[in-house]
């Protein structure tokens, strides 16, 4: 945690940040973090998915005063599943500290949400539309709020909650701190930082460029978290290829992710921050002599790789910004070799993915993922194309005899097929055998702690 300790942040929400599995600072978390520890205001132009929760809640969180039970932070948000979003991540940031965190929205009722305010807050994540109902009716009090945020500004405007949030701010202190994070910053945006803010400090971290990889095939997939990894496995068994790369956003899904790919037969291994440089050594060797077909990477680990012939690109994670995209999928499509690069997404990042295609002016085509039928037809169609290799290559010379045995016997036909299902169950059988550790493998050495590490 080195790379976070150096922003000044202190040790609870060090603690945290290391037990959530983050292992250095994401560009948006290392701009904004300081210069919201300084107290000043900010305009933040960043994805979700960037880690800007965590920029702004770090340096929201540490300035809070827990004997103070009263509301000193207000975080607006646009949707319901953001601001549920928002307060579960600050609510698992400060599990080490004294700090009530409460989500505010519509569609839950007001008298709950009462109760919790009388109780006692010291932060609100809350949609515009049902603060400003609170402070209406009188059960909230913002004279000792201290920080503002307004998060996903851009579609605050769009969703028309402008007057909403200008009486919010009418209510709470001038002399506040108020940042603003905004995936595109429109005039609009500006005008309203300009209305609000104190000599903000603006922080940009996408710039428009084009992206020129016509070899790379560019896909996204819409699907939930909770059958990511089925998809993973389907596109894999389909694509078959003799290297592919898994990005995931945490060390710790990339832990997730290597298991469970182990466990069904697949020569996988992950490569991040907690592994040892012998070990990460170790392992991009076997990757590279194809002895571990799958590997599983976080950006921070995968900087810099010098790997060819990566045939396909998962981003299991939406990258953090348009410039991680750019940087995963180059992976693939190199020395002029085709390439594919498949993106998951859930249906409420839709949005950060149409602002990486636009960025990069990459075209992204949206997918299906291969059905069993088409995964058991495509390694039927492999299966064919390696016996119509070693037919044309002939090392088959000297089971001739054999063959001429067989056929005093059974019909050739028979004999092929009986022949093809055994290579075909032997395939089988050696990727569920990959799922036992090889002794004196690559990490083998280094068990404690580290099951990942070991090469299969």
């Amino acid at each position: 945690m080195a790379g976070f300790a150096e922003l000044g942040i202190v040790a609870p929400i060090l603690r945290a940040l290391d037990e959530m599995g983050y292992e250095e600072p994401s560009p948006v978390q290392e701009h904004s973090i300081p210069s919201m520890l300084q107290g000043k205001d900010v305009v933040v132009q960043a994805l979700t998915g960037t880690g800007k929760t965590a920029a702004f809640g770090v340096p929201l969180l540490q300035q809070i005063d827990p004997r103070l039970i009263q509301p000193q932070a207000i975080i607006l948000a646009p949707t319901r599943e953001l601001a549920i979003q928002v307060s579960d991540m600050l609510t698992s940031l400060s599990r080490h500290l004294p700090i009530w965190v409460v989500p505010i929205y519509g569609g839950q009722p007001i008298g709950r949400q009462i109760d919790t305010l009388r109780r006692g807050v010291h932060v609100i994540v809350a949609t515009p539309g049902r603060m400003l109902d609170h402070l209406n009716r009188g059960t909230v009090r913002l004279d000792q709020v201290k920080i503002l945020v307004l998060d996903e500004a851009d579609q605050m405007l769009e969703m028309g909650f402008l007057e909403d949030v200008e009486a919010i701010i009418a209510k709470i202190p001038e002399n506040r701190q108020t940042a603003l994070f905004s995936a595109t910053i429109p005039n609009p945006i500006l005008d309203l930082a300009r209305a609000y803010m104190k000599n903000q400090e603006v922080i940009r971290l996408t710039r428009p460029r084009e992206l020129t990889v016509p070899q790379i095939e560019q896909q996204f997939v819409v699907i939930p978290f909770p059958r990511k990894i089925e998809g993973l496995v389907r596109i894999l068994e389909h694509e078959s290829p003799e290297r592919a790369l898994i990005f995931c956003s945490t060390k710790r899904m990339v832990d997730t992710v290597t298991e469970d790919l182990r466990g069904r037969g697949f020569r996988a291994a992950g490569l991040h921050g907690d592994m040892s440089q012998a070990v990460r050594e170790g392992t991009l060797g076997e990757f590279r002599r194809g002895h571990i077909e799958t590997l599983v990477a976080t950006d921070v680990a995968a900087r810099g790789l010098d790997i060819p012939d990566v045939a396909v690109v998962v981003n299991f994670d939406i990258p953090v910004d348009p410039e991680s995209y750019t940087h995963r999928i180059g992976r693939t499509g190199r020395m002029g070799k085709q390439g594919l690069a498949i993106t998951f997404v859930n249906p409420r990042e839709m949005r950060e993915l149409k602002v990486i295609e636009r960025i990069t002016g990459a075209r992204i085509r949206k997918a299906q993922l291969p059905t069993p039928a088409e995964v058991a037809e495509r390694e039927q169609a492999i299966l064919e194309q390696r016996i119509e290799r070693a037919i044309q290559e002939g090392h088959w010379a000297h089971y001739l005899e054999m063959a001429e045995e067989l056929a005093e016997e059974y019909d050739l036909l028979h004999i092929a097929a009986a022949a093809i299902s055994l290579i075909a169950g032997q395939g089988r059988r050696t990727k569920s055998e990959a799922a036992v550790p090889r002794e004196g493998a690559a990490g083998a050495s280094t068990r404690e702690g580290s099951r990942q590490a070991s090469v299969l």
